[in-house]
């Protein structure tokens, strides 16, 4: 079981990812506070599930199927703020760090 200042920290993280690279890519401050905060938030969801469902077991060295699925939770909600604007800057830029800092922050910090 994984506690939850530990799930808050690796989402700070994954949201802090998101925001800087929102804008890096030169998106407009709403746009990032909203995919940085769902970024936050589908991270500690997705924890809260799946030490419930206890998914925190390793598969492979240091990796287990609570950490891929963060790969998921980062990347996908700034991948649904950058499809519902057409006018947003480099798209994959926020997606691609979101997906990345949310699997890496959580291989490492828990």
């Amino acid at each position: 079981m994984i506690s939850l200042g530990l799930i808050i920290l690796s989402a700070l993280i994954s949201a802090a990812a998101v925001a800087l690279a929102g804008r890096v890519a030169r998106w407009h401050v709403s746009r990032v506070a909203l995919a940085a905060t769902a970024t936050f938030v589908a991270v500690v969801v997705w924890r809260l599930v799946a030490n419930a469902a206890s998914l925190n077991e390793d598969f492979m060295p240091a990796i287990s199927v609570g950490d891929a699925g963060c790969l998921l939770a980062g990347g996908i909600p700034p991948g649904l703020v950058a499809a519902s604007d057409r006018t947003l800057p480099r798209k994959a830029l926020p997606v691609i760090a979101g997906a990345l800092a949310a699997f890496l922050a959580n291989v490492i910090v828990l």
